[in-house]
């Protein structure tokens, strides 16, 4: 499977995106594999830097936009382009599981009126077993896609998202036992990942001594870096060995067996292909 599997047609209409930092390398990895021509609005957002940074990076022509202003004006029926608005969300929503999912089902239903599809750029994080896809069709909302493995499961959060499914990380899980697991995206954002972790966050409270008493009851001393080819490979190692340096862990390289791009790719390629049956149903 590629970025452009499927997309004989001219794409039109509104794509939205909700996305977190964590995620976004997958994000522009869709964006930069997809040729067709695409008007690209990013809602307004603190969390929002991060991405416009790897935008100018790759040299990719975005337009920043007031949510109130997206929101009263949109994009949706206004001309034959094809658009993606992007909100990114912060990572903090990460600690609590039941507050993620609110503040996600509030943003959907925030942009639905406004959007012909929108796509996910979140994992589940702690909500394992929801799939707001249904959700959004039982609320007759515009239709939401999500990260999903090859056997159309939902992938549960970030790291799923990595090495294609949930199936599979915890195949991982077995395999590297008591480690933590950086991506790129998780590497580059350590600090706030962690702050953000359910497991670890509630009780870091900032304190490097006290997060490394907590690594140590639980008997965590290695990070495993998985090298998906996303972001900035330099970038990740600099930020892995930071963390590995600061907690005393050590590092370990992922085999190639496990990254696997497929979530990402499906991902954007079910979004392209939701939008035009959306309009060929019009």
């Amino acid at each position: 499977m590629s970025i452009n599997d499927n997309h004989n047609t001219m794409t039109s209409g509104t794509l939205m995106i909700l996305g977190c930092p964590i995620l976004e390398d997958e994000l522009v990895y869709g964006i930069m594999n997809d040729d067709e021509k695409k008007d690209i609005l990013l809602i307004e957002t603190e969390p929002s830097q991060s991405l416009i940074r790897k935008f100018e990076r790759n040299i990719i022509p975005y337009t920043v936009m007031n949510e109130n202003e997206f929101l009263a004006n949109g994009t949706k029926g206004k001309s034959s382009g094809f658009s993606i608005v992007i909100k990114m969300l912060d990572m903090a929503l990460h600690r609590e599981p039941e507050i993620l999912r609110k503040k996600i089902e509030e943003e959907v239903m925030k942009f639905s009126e406004v959007s012909d599809v929108m796509a996910l750029y979140y994992g589940m994080c702690g909500n394992y077993g929801w799939d707001i896809t249904e959700w959004a069709k039982e609320n007759n909302l515009c239709p939401v896609l999500v990260f999903r493995d090859r056997k159309g499961n939902v992938c549960d959060d970030c790291v799923a998202v990595a090495v294609g499914g949930t199936e599979k990380y915890r195949e991982l899980l077995r395999a590297h036992t008591g480690r933590m697991y950086f991506t790129p995206g998780v590497a580059v954002n350590w600090n706030d990942f962690l702050a953000a972790n359910e497991m670890f966050g509630g009780c870091w409270g900032g304190s490097v001594e006290r997060l490394k008493w907590i690594f140590e009851q639980c008997n965590y001393d290695s990070v495993v870096q998985i090298d998906t080819g996303l972001g900035d490979y330099e970038e990740m190692c600099k930020s892995t060995k930071e963390f590995a340096d600061t907690y005393e862990f050590r590092i370990i390289e992922a085999e190639d067996y496990w990254p696997d791009l497929y979530p990402a790719q499906k991902l954007y390629n079910d979004a392209k292909n939701a939008m035009n049956s959306e309009q060929s149903g019009k």
